[in-house]
């Protein structure tokens, strides 16, 4: 007797294409695919990661400083709201810098890295401010100003603006290292004579990946190397504070060193280790009342991992992945020699600063103060980094306008 049930619909898709990662494989080969439209996939993500990442900095600011905010008698969204108004100025800065010219960089380059110079510098006159032991702000009414931020993009364009005009020079060490090595070096100076050696650290990282992008030879590498951990090792001795940081990431057990300088690196371990694998949930940190003060700067990893734990942590450090590709995509696609420089510079800078303060944060360097870009609490970074986001855009579209429509990209 035949049946007089209907017959289910057969997919016409097979069954491997349902599969998510044959999803992510088809994503994957999106992505990296050569074609018109890939230098616009490569920006696309790039805006979508960097935002990803801003929502979560701004999630995790309001929830580490809501709690002493209240302590003290304030609004708990005072802070965020700070955040808020940064990461606004931060994206009209992004949209003014993509819409720039990439020549327009070049030609101003000179005047960007004096400019920056002269900014700096200002952290010396009456407008200085002292913030924790380091000069690197000025302060205008109830604003405060990190000039050393803006230092690192104006090195990067500069940089990069110096090494593509002189080109077919760069086989001589000469006009491989003069004059980028001296310029990075003022740079450098003037942020370790505010005693802000994690900056000063950034910015050194930066020179070194425009000469590694330059072709530079091992051995200028390892003679820079070396001068650069001298230059650090006398940086440390010269500074009790340093030393003592020093004392109490290798013996974070010792008598006091929990409740001395190694006190947030303790606590921060703590808080990681209290998040498990998914979290204790958003808002539920206990480390942040007052145990890690001023969670929502340096330290807000440790918060991040102890609401959103393990998972939440990846989560974070896969989308600087994702980011990292990007812009290496971004500069993989140009033809243009400038823009691998700059985009170079600008992977390092974010990507290595990434590393530095997860490192610190889970314990595997000494504090050196560097904040986590797009998370961390600061306006002088939200807009420096929003800004260099806006020229990787500007990349981005130079190298559209070099491309027919129908050309391979």
């Amino acid at each position: 007797m035949p049946s007089l049930t209907a017959p289910r619909p057969v997919s016409t898709l097979p069954v491997s294409a349902l599969h998510p990662v044959s999803r992510g494989v088809r994503l994957w080969r999106a992505l990296t695919a050569q074609g018109p439209s890939s230098n616009r996939n490569a920006r696309n993500l790039l805006i979508t990661t960097t935002f990803a990442l801003v929502a979560i900095g701004l999630l995790m600011v309001l929830s580490a400083s809501s709690v002493e905010l209240v302590a003290v008698g304030k609004s708990p969204f005072d802070t965020f709201y700070k955040q808020l108004m940064w990461m606004g100025i931060g994206s009209a800065a992004l949209v003014v810098c993509a819409f720039i010219p990439l020549r327009t960089y070049r030609k101003l380059a000179w005047l960007i890295l004096l400019g920056s110079f002269v900014f700096s510098l200002l952290v010396f006159t009456p407008l200085g401010v002292e913030v924790q032991g380091n000069r690197n702000w000025i302060g205008i009414g109830s604003l405060t100003a990190q000039p050393s931020e803006f230092l690192k993009l104006s090195i990067i364009l500069w940089g990069g603006a110096v090494l593509t005009r002189k080109a077919k020079l760069l086989g001589n060490w000469k006009h491989l290292f003069v004059p980028v090595a001296p310029g990075a070096m003022i740079a450098v100076g003037l942020v370790v004579a505010g005693k802000d050696l994690g900056t000063a650290m950034v910015l050194a990282l930066i020179a070194v990946s425009l000469f590694f992008f330059a072709g530079a030879s091992p051995k200028l590498f390892l003679g820079g190397l070396a001068v650069g951990v001298v230059g650090t090792a006398l940086a440390v001795v010269s500074s009790p504070n340093r030393m003592l940081r020093i004392s109490a990431w290798l013996d974070p057990a010792a008598e006091g060193t929990a409740e001395g300088l190694g006190y947030q690196s303790a606590q921060a371990l703590y808080g990681l280790a209290g998040g498990g694998v998914f979290g204790v949930g958003v808002g539920q940190s206990r480390q942040k009342v007052n145990w890690i003060p001023e969670a929502h700067n340096d330290f807000v990893f440790a918060i991040l991992g102890e609401e959103l734990g393990l998972v939440g942590a990846l989560l974070v450090i896969v989308l600087f992945a994702v980011l990292a590709f990007s812009i290496y995509r971004i500069s993989t696609l140009s033809k243009d020699l400038y823009v691998t420089y700059v985009c170079g510079g600008i992977l390092v800078w974010i990507i290595g600063q990434a590393i530095l303060n997860i490192a610190v944060v889970t314990g595997m360097i000494p504090v050196i103060g560097v904040p986590l870009p797009f998370i961390s609490y600061g306006g002088s970074s939200m807009v420096a980094v929003l800004a260099a986001v806006g020229v990787l855009i500007s990349c981005s579209r130079a190298t559209d306008r070099k491309l027919p429509a129908d050309a391979p990209a």
